[in-house]
């Protein structure tokens, strides 16, 4: 037995060193622990499948078997009266090298890359170095160049670099759509430009492109389809392609062999006259069509990030708005004797060169206020076209004043003055008009002779084309056709307002006429004289933006006429904004008017005659 104890304690102890048992109980319980553990982890698993990532698990099945892009639309095109493209998409290209991370494709590349420095950088018509400082080592997707035309994409597309079959090889092409110019800045202002928004996405901006960037863009396609499990389409009531809907078309009423020669004769005009800025309409009185519209200084929209002064973008012969001046008098005259409170052969008589403010309104506080002629010298006995040649601001009043002021005041809305026009022209604004109760016998003084009343250029050229137009104005337009696949609207002629009979425009369109015979214009446009052409010039002073008065010594020099007076063919306006060679319009805008003039005369098949 003692042996036999020997045994049993020898087989616990191996060098002196103790072996434990466990009991199997315990084993069991390891076991059972490891099973809950994996348990738990597959519970979680599932929820996690079912509950966090559902969505983008079923998004990642739903890829399996459907299908689902977009389709872009073509951006509409803009041409001028005579098909001439103004704006239109044109497809481009931005250029990548491209190597994958293959060991033998890599070592293919690098052992010509000098090679294909060479060539790229020819077609590119760049320097090497633009091209090999992006070829690093280590590089697998790089930019090389942006908005490269189709003739250069496809010559570096079939361009065999590194040997016969090679084409390609390297280099990848994405397409895209880019609004191009063909004319370079012609009509930039009427034009805007397709700029970026803070998403980086395309948007319209200024002229019509601003206005209309809905219609002109279009609307994308999308797509939606099942597959099988080779990738088949299965047609399902599900499958309804909407389709992209093309962006529309727009015909201009612009005739570009006018707006060219406007522009070169402004742009000379501004320069000239050292002027800020220039602006110039021409319009066709009888159906409201604007043959030509200009701004100088001027822009190229397809570059329209290099301009640094904001407001040159602006289209500003219909977003400004000035005090025009003695513009207004034939207005002022036609009023009146539409009113009946004058006669055609109406007279006055200057005999000091002013009139005295207290004496015609009684305000006490005008005691010793006067309003004087340009020189503050009297003129004498005027009739209608002596007040228009001589620019007399007493003898405008004193006929306004013979017009009750709630007539004057309703005649003055009825030429669309203070009346916003909707030329569909994005920076388009309007002026203001202060409520008629606001308004004292002061305001409609100032206001006969164009002071202290505003308009934009293009409500101007609309008030003084009612009289061109024998009493009738017209709504002023610059498109003339909206198209797409579906359908085409041409846009009518449209009557605004008949301000003055026929009788009294045609009276006041004479006197006009003889206005620029007795020297209206100034000396300097005696070229005019040998034509049937109606006329008057407006200087008027700036007015302080930040308070009550005017700045010394700056003006707006406006010109406006039309010709022949008695069937005129346009009506045209010249703005330049604050001169420096004078402050008077017929050393300044009369004569860039004379010179559009003489330059489209021709055009507009003017003939001589007086």
């Amino acid at each position: 037995m003692a042996r036999l104890n020997h045994l049993y304690t020898s087989q616990k102890k191996v060098r002196g060193k103790k072996i434990s048992t466990k009991s199997p109980h315990n084993n069991f319980t390891l076991v059972g622990y490891a099973i809950s553990i994996l348990a738990g982890l597959i519970l979680f698993q599932i929820f996690r499948w079912q509950v966090i990532d559902s969505e983008s698990l079923k998004l990642l099945a739903s890829e399996q078997y459907q299908s689902s892009g977009t389709q872009t639309a073509s951006r509409g095109k803009i041409t001028a009266a005579d098909g001439t493209i103004l704006a239109v998409d044109q497809p481009v290209w931005d250029i990548f090298a491209t190597l994958s991370t293959d060991e033998t494709e890599r070592a293919k590349f690098f052992n010509e890359k000098d090679k294909f420095v060479t060539e790229v950088a020819s077609i590119l018509g760049v320097e090497k170095s633009t091209i090999e400082e992006k070829i690093t080592d280590d590089f697998v997707y790089v930019s090389l160049a942006k908005n490269i035309s189709t003739d250069i994409k496809n010559a570096l597309a079939q361009d065999e670099i590194f040997g016969t079959g090679t084409a390609g090889f390297g280099l990848y092409f994405e397409n895209k759509e880019q609004r191009v110019y063909p004319n370079g800045s012609l009509a930039a202002h009427l034009l805007g430009f397709i700029g970026k928004n803070a998403e980086g996405e395309p948007l319209g901006q200024y002229g019509l492109q601003g206005y209309y960037f809905r219609d002109l863009n279009g609307s994308e396609g999308y797509t939606y389809e099942e597959k099988d499990s080779a990738g088949n389409v299965i047609l399902t009531s599900e499958y309804d392609p909407i389709l992209p809907r093309e962006g529309k078309d727009f015909t201009l009423t612009i005739i570009p062999n006018l707006q060219t020669k406007v522009e070169e004769q402004l742009a000379k005009g501004v320069k000239d006259t050292r002027s800020k800025s220039g602006s110039v309409i021409i319009m066709d009185p009888e159906t409201g069509a604007i043959l030509a519209m200009a701004n100088y200084p001027t822009y190229l929209p397809a570059e329209y990030w290099r301009i640094s002064e904001p407001w040159i973008l602006k289209n500003r012969a219909v977003s400004d708005v000035y005090e025009y001046g003695s513009v207004q008098k034939p207005i002022t005259l036609a009023i009146a004797l539409d009113a009946g409170t004058i006669k055609e052969d109406y007279t006055c008589n200057d005999k000091t060169g002013s009139l005295d403010l207290y004496k015609e309104t009684g305000y006490l506080d005008l005691k010793g206020r006067f309003i004087y002629t340009w020189n503050k010298r009297p003129n004498g006995v005027l009739n209608i076209a002596g007040i228009f040649a001589k620019s007399n601001n007493p003898c405008a009043a004193k006929a306004g004043l013979t017009v009750p002021l709630p007539t004057f005041y309703s005649y003055l809305q009825a030429f669309g003055i203070g009346q916003f026009l909707g030329v569909g022209l994005q920076d388009e604004s309007t002026s203001y008009m202060k409520p008629l109760e606001q308004w004292t016998l002061l305001d409609q003084i100032t206001a006969s002779y164009g002071q202290g009343i505003s308009a934009t250029e293009l409500q101007v050229v609309s008030a003084l084309s009612a009289i061109a137009n024998h009493g009738t104005r017209m709504r002023p337009y610059v498109i003339s056709q909206i198209s797409d696949e579906k359908e085409t609207i041409d846009i009518k002629p449209q009557v605004l307002s008949q301000p003055v009979s026929k009788e009294v425009a045609d009276i006041i369109s004479k006197d006009m006429a003889e206005g620029v015979q007795q020297d209206a214009f100034g000396g300097l446009a005696k070229e005019l004289k040998n034509y049937k052409i109606a006329g008057k010039t407006g200087t008027a002073q700036v007015a302080k933006s930040d308070g009550v008065g005017y700045l010394d010594n700056l003006s707006n020099a406006t010109a406006i006429g039309f010709a022949p007076y008695d069937d005129p063919k346009f009506i045209m306006i010249v703005k330049l904004e604050e001169p420096q060679v004078s402050t008077y319009a017929s050393y300044t805008s009369v004569p860039v008017w004379q010179d559009i003039f003489l330059a489209i005369k021709d055009d507009l098949e003017i003939q001589k005659g007086n």
